[in-house]
């Protein structure tokens, strides 16, 4: 996580390679991408990068943040005074209800996506994550602590590689893998064959694993969050889409989830696995 409180991965690929050039169909790359593909048909017709105003436009009025474009960070000459807690990253969001993003970049584009698709898990999780950093600054403080806490790990490791199973929970016993998550990622074939029958849906949340489908690279693993539904899942993706993001939104508003990420198991983001 950067200074600013906002994690800040390689743009658009894996280390040593260049940028993704702007592809307005890259939603067509995977089946992944399946929960934010609504989102992203918007920016299709766009020949090169859609400029940060035009994420505002598409998304309507009355969505709960704006994108504000970021400008370049200037060359730090050292630090004069407190921090001021209300420039961060999260402050900037829960406070204010702003979003910085960086023009012409896949990882903050793809960020804009998932809040179109999970707009109150996206709220939800930004908002703990304020609180969580807000607690433990002193006010003093000229600098974030080096080292953040095993909270904030598990809310940085959802933002970026989360992966959202909705699971019908009257077939518990059928798949009891969904019960006890440290036996996901020994599972991907039970999880694959519960996706099929329809127990299970899996949506991508995490935008840095939706950035990783953008060109072929080595497999990644994504933190599983496992998300019961009493009764049957919806039919169709939208409510899907609806329903794990207002149970998402639920979960993180229970104080203590999400602060063990080491306790979570890891499933491969694979179309044969998860689709």
């Amino acid at each position: 996580m950067s200074a600013d409180g906002r994690a800040a991965p390689r743009q658009g690929g894996a280390p040593g390679r260049g940028p993704v050039p702007w592809e307005p169909l890259f939603h067509e790359k995977s089946r992944l991408y399946w929960p934010i593909r609504p989102r992203a048909e918007a920016f299709a017709g766009c020949v090169d990068w859609p400029p940060v105003e035009d994420y505002n436009r598409a998304l309507g009025e009355g969505f709960p943040v704006r994108f504000v474009e970021q400008p370049p960070r200037p060359r730090r000459r050292g630090r004069h005074g407190p921090l001021d807690l209300s420039a961060l990253y999260d402050a900037r969001i829960h406070v204010e209800g702003c979003v910085p993003t960086r023009p012409r970049n896949w990882h903050d584009f793809l960020n804009m996506l998932v809040w179109a698709a999970f707009p109150r898990a996206k709220a939800a999780l930004h908002a703990r994550q304020h609180r969580a950093i807000a607690e433990r600054l002193d006010p003093s403080a000229e600098a974030l602590p080096a080292a953040r806490t095993r909270e904030l790990d598990g809310l940085a490791l959802l933002d970026e590689g989360g992966l959202l199973l909705l699971y019908d929970d009257t077939h518990a016993r059928r798949a009891p893998l969904l019960v006890d998550a440290s036996d996901l990622g020994r599972c991907a074939g039970e999880v694959r064959d519960a996706v099929q029958r329809g127990e299970v849906a899996a949506l991508v949340f995490g935008h840095a694993l939706y950035e990783s489908l953008l060109r072929p690279g080595p497999t990644v693993h994504a933190l599983v969050q496992p998300i019961p539904c009493e009764g049957p899942l919806p039919a169709t993706p939208d409510a899907l889409v609806s329903l794990a993001d207002a149970r998402l939104r639920d979960a993180l508003r229970s104080p203590g989830s999400f602060a063990h990420p080491e306790r979570s198991a890891r499933l491969p983001v694979d179309e044969r696995v998860l689709c």
